[in-house]
């Protein structure tokens, strides 16, 4: 797995990978605005991938997707793992992610690996069928 801060060399890789995994995927060049940014700091292999923002004791988890073919096998467990190693390696306190109300796989996961639930934004998201809540989850890393 390559650990990927301040390389903009592979916002073209994620935007492929992103297209196969979203709707409404990312362009290249918001893959760029990220990478460029010293807070930014990714991981990807060729079944998936996850974009990260860290400030201070806290990280932001932006995107993560697993590639169609390797969903379902413990791909996005493990990338959150690698996440929080890192996380709590470099002295983050906190992860914070929104997931879709709709997306229970996703919900799942993030709450398998230890986030919770803390908040709600209505309508956030807009789908084929019309708008969704985005459900707002944190992780504390510290003991």
């Amino acid at each position: 797995m390559l650990v990927v801060s301040g390389m903009t060399a592979y916002a073209d890789v994620f935007a492929r990978m992103h297209e196969q995994c979203f709707d409404k995927p990312w362009r290249v060049k918001d893959f760029t605005d990220l990478l460029v940014l010293p807070t930014t700091v990714g991981w990807v292999n060729a079944r998936g991938f996850l974009l990260c923002t860290r400030v201070g004791d806290e990280m932001e988890i932006l995107t993560i997707g697993v590639l169609p073919a390797f969903r379902r096998c413990g791909e996005g467990a493990t990338l959150l793992r690698q996440m929080v190693l890192y996380a709590v390696e470099q002295g983050v306190q906190r992860i914070f992610l929104e997931v879709a109300d709709d997306n229970v796989g996703a919900r799942a996961l993030y709450e398998k690996a230890g986030f919770c639930v803390t908040g709600c934004r209505k309508g956030y998201y807009e789908t084929p069928h019309g708008r969704c809540d985005a459900i707002c989850m944190t992780k504390e890393t510290a003991p």
